[in-house]
């Protein structure tokens, strides 16, 4: 684990849950971030249809990650 991380804050959205909102932001997140550590939820909202039922659930996520230590050149 490094010692160093970075935090990066996205949004996302999934029809299922939003347990399944997280796991699209996640899911999204490691094709791009490495040393993926932590996340926490920030925000949940959504949509509902005509009887109050959601619809669509989307969050807000900070993702924390590891920095990696630089390369020494010599």
């Amino acid at each position: 684990m490094s010692s160093i991380t970075k935090t990066i804050r996205l949004s996302g959205k999934a029809g299922g849950s939003i347990e399944d909102a997280v796991r699209t932001v996640l899911a999204r997140a490691a094709t791009t971030v490495s040393d993926i550590q932590e996340f926490e939820i920030v925000k949940v909202g959504g949509e509902v249809d005509d009887s109050g039922a959601p619809t669509l659930f989307t969050v807000t996520v900070d993702i924390k990650f590891g920095i990696k230590d630089p390369v020494e050149h010599g």
